[in-house]
């Protein structure tokens, strides 16, 4: 006969895993990621068998959807008549098909781990665009002011994340091998400071919220029935990305310091993934890579590669040397990133937060006026019988980061995309050869088959016509900040900076906020 012990033997296993990853996460990152951890539909992620390359790619998939999310809603025109409103949400078979062709990928096939729905909201969302309309968002169908006070909480919403990434960045150069005691100690005063900037840009952006939740659900209780009818269905699917966002931001959180052994496995998992990307930014095509064996090496975050196997038909016109520096470049970012991962998930959890909220209000409204729900789209799971008998949908076409329209969150994020080099650099810091591969400064390494070109740099970045100086001065002071990690590559930094300083171009200021950037870079980092 099974005892009382016997049969809670397997649920007090789990609550005391689970108390122990709680109390883990708390030491790593704070309360943040115990945020992201708290939802309750992600406790199967413990015992998942996820590597880090997955944890990775939920993470990122969470990261995607919230700003797919922003994109539709503040920067995708719109009309009540406009066809695209009745794409958002995959229909079941295509859900099926998409969950289908993400478990064959390898590191979904090796692992066995479970394909989260985000994955699927982040590619379906991203194939949705628009270029007229008779609004300019699909905030402003509801109501013209919401877009623009969205836009203002968006902005302190960037602040805060900006700051919480700076911190996480400074307790990791705290808590670097060989760092003084005297380097420690400014590295805590820093992280001090910026509590109390995350503390009092919190105070000021919490009122706002309150305020623009209510007017939210006033406007939308006021909208036209044929406003709620075309918007109603399209935010409900929303609704449901963000959901399923969250629960593959917190199941990021729960797997990941169980996953962190996995790492160097992961690299070599991730390898051919960005090797294909590239090769496809490049010549257009996605190579096919028989026989393709990386031989890749880490010491901490530093990557030595190379890449075996190459034919001339996967390479096209593209110099294996210029290739080999790029993905060493792209894999380093990869690790870094996979290293701090907690702070890029504590930062995503608080941007479907406000969406979740923005889209209840919405919802509220509409509801109060009579408008009826309607269903949501559901992503299947990876053992539902429908996707066993659909067929795999078709790779989604890799495209490089370009220019093209963002939401308002992320145009807004000028500064958190300088957060990686904020750190307080150390007294005892010198400089020092490296092997990470960046373009047009290192080397490729010797064992590459032939000898690499520098990687072309791309032309110098500018700004768009018509913006204010101060936009143009904090663009210069953020990429020529000397605070700037030795592994970041200022180029696609520099090109990053402008292009979002540029997408703050619809803004009602802009100049207020290039000015509220330029001041958030303290005279510290600007002369250092």
């Amino acid at each position: 006969m099974t005892t009382f012990l016997g049969r809670a033997a397997g649920p007090l296993r789990l609550a005391v895993t689970i108390c122990a990853l709680f109390g883990l996460l708390f030491i790593m990152t704070g309360c943040g990621a115990l945020g992201a951890m708290a939802n309750p539909k992600v406790a199967w992620a413990i015992q998942d068998p996820a590597p880090m390359s997955v944890v990775v790619r939920r993470a990122d998939a969470a990261e995607a959807t919230a700003k797919q999310v922003d994109r539709i809603l503040t920067a995708t025109p719109a009309s009540p008549d406009a066809g695209w409103l009745r794409t958002v949400g995959p229909k079941p078979e295509d859900a099926a098909g998409e969950v289908k062709a993400i478990k064959s990928e390898p590191m979904y096939a090796k692992s066995h781990a479970r394909v989260v729905a985000a994955e699927v909201w982040a590619r379906t969302l991203a194939d949705i665009h628009s270029t007229s309309g008779s609004s300019p968002n699909l905030l402003a169908i509801v109501s013209s002011d919401l877009a623009d006070a969205y836009a203002a909480i968006s902005a302190k919403e960037a602040d805060i994340a900006d700051a919480k990434a700076q911190i996480e960045t400074e307790k990791a150069a705290k808590d670097a091998k060989d760092v003084s005691d005297e380097d420690k100690k400014e590295h805590d005063k820093t992280i001090d400071e910026l509590k109390k900037k995350v503390s009092g840009l919190e105070d000021e952006v919490d009122p706002l919220r309150k305020k623009f939740f209510a007017a939210a659900k006033s406007a939308a209780q006021k909208a036209e029935a044929n406003a709620r009818d075309a918007v109603g269905p399209v935010l409900v699917n929303l609704r449901q990305a963000v959901d399923d966002a969250s629960i593959a931001d917190g199941a990021a959180a729960v797997r990941y310091p169980l996953a962190l052994k996995s790492l160097p496995d992961s690299v070599l998992e991730v390898v051919p993934v960005i090797v294909a990307d590239i090769v496809e930014e490049q010549t257009g095509s996605r190579p096919i890579m028989n026989g393709f064996k990386p031989d890749v090496k880490l010491d901490g975050t530093d990557v030595k590669l190379t890449l075996n196997g190459l034919s001339p038909d996967d390479l096209g016109k593209l110099s294996l040397g210029d290739l080999t520096t790029e993905a060493i470049s792209r894999t380093k970012k990869w690790v870094i990133h996979a290293v701090t991962l907690i702070a890029a998930v504590s930062s995503t959890k608080d941007s479907l937060s406000f969406e979740q909220d923005t889209l209840d209000a919405l919802l509220e409204g509409f509801t109060a006026s009579g408008w009826k729900k309607t269903a949501a789209a559901t992503i299947p799971g990876g053992d539902d019988a429908k996707v066993a008998s659909a067929t795999a949908a078709k790779p989604h076409a890799h495209r490089a980061a370009s220019a093209a329209k963002v939401g308002v969150a992320e145009a807004q994020a000028a500064a958190k995309a300088a957060a990686p080099a904020t750190t307080t650099p150390s007294k005892t810091d010198k400089p020092t050869k490296t092997t990470t591969g960046k373009p047009g400064t290192d080397p490729p390494p010797a064992a590459a088959p032939e000898t690499s070109a520098t990687v072309e740099a791309p032309a110098s970045p500018r700004l768009a016509p018509g913006m204010p100086a101060v936009c143009a001065e904090y663009a210069t002071a953020a990429c020529d900040d000397p605070s700037l990690p030795p592994e970041i590559d200022r180029k696609p930094f520099c090109a990053g900076v402008y292009r979002r300083v540029n997408g703050l171009a619809n803004d009602a200021n802009p100049g207020k906020t290039c000015k509220a950037l330029l001041k958030d870079m303290t005279p510290v980092r600007r002369t250092r």
